[in-house]
């Protein structure tokens, strides 16, 4: 989008006269020389060469099924609980599918057959089971022993439609990397296991002391190879700083703020002397 310098001015005094109103959330102007904006939002992004990505939420017990035609498939899931005797808590972290089978027996917890599996960490999956008395779980409450469990009808149609390596983010709705699909428009690269958790460790580090945006950073691929049966740490929203260094204000910039917060978002550079306003939240 061609952003032009009358219509920059018009946003520009158009947020000056919102923050102006003491009644908008407590935000204010002082005047500075540079403009700050709240990067706390600000999301790491992976890629994936596969048809679709497995998304998790462990909070609310859902679980997404991701296209690369931009679809999204919504299902209920009942996820690990502790509280059951040698039950765990379904793990957070970035994992790929690493086995399918269309039968499997736990031989943890009595021989319990599994419909549909797909193991993503370790002994722990996706999987559908014989009876129908845990669906009255599913989207609601924690009742496996570690697994993810999804209706059969669910099981079935992952298992026909997701391949080996393709990702699986498991949260509780705090994660700091986002999951999107490789397209021909941009270069990417493929770090070993160990490089990769070199890197997301050092993007994590800069997240969270302010320099996210210092360096350039490359598109990682993520699949079978370079991602194991332990996953991939997902961070803490919570300390990413606000403030982040901008190599300079004419930087190409972009921050990844949820729609209920607002968008904020430059386009293309501008001049220095543009950049005259400092916004702030208290």
């Amino acid at each position: 989008m061609k952003v032009t310098w009358g219509f920059f001015l018009f946003l520009l005094l158009t947020f000056q006269n919102i923050f102006a109103d003491k009644g908008y959330a407590g935000n204010r102007i002082i005047t500075d020389s540079s403009i700050t904006m709240n990067f706390s939002y600000i999301r790491d992004t992976l890629f994936t060469s596969q048809l679709f990505y497995i998304e998790i939420n462990l909070t609310t017990q859902t679980g997404y099924l991701h296209s690369r035609d931009g679809n999204v498939k919504i299902f209920g899931i009942s996820s690990g609980t502790d509280k059951l005797e040698e039950g765990i808590n379904t793990k957070e972290g970035l994992f790929v599918i690493k086995s399918k089978m269309p039968k499997w027996y736990s031989r943890q917890f009595d021989s319990t057959l599994m419909l549909n599996w797909m193991g993503f960490n370790y002994g722990i999956g996706f999987h559908a089971l014989k009876s129908s008395g845990y669906y009255k779980y599913l989207g609601k409450k924690k009742s496996s022993h570690g697994c993810v469990r999804v209706s059969r009808t669910m099981a079935k149609f992952l298992y026909d439609t997701i391949k080996i390596g393709t990702p699986v983010l498991v949260h509780k709705g705090n994660s700091i990397i986002t999951i999107t699909f490789t397209d021909s428009t941009r270069e990417f690269v493929h770090y070993n296991l160990a490089e990769l958790k070199k890197e997301i460790a050092l993007r994590y580090k800069q997240m969270y002391t302010g320099r996210y945006f210092i360096n350039s950073r490359e598109n990682i691929i993520i699949d079978n190879n370079n991602i194991g049966h332990q996953g991939l740490p997902i961070g803490n929203p919570k300390n990413i700083l606000k403030r982040q260094i901008i190599k300079s204000p004419s930087s190409f910039v972009q921050s990844v703020i949820p729609p209920n917060k607002g968008i904020m978002i430059i386009h293309k550079s501008f001049p220095r002397e543009v950049f005259n306003t400092q916004i702030t939240s208290k």
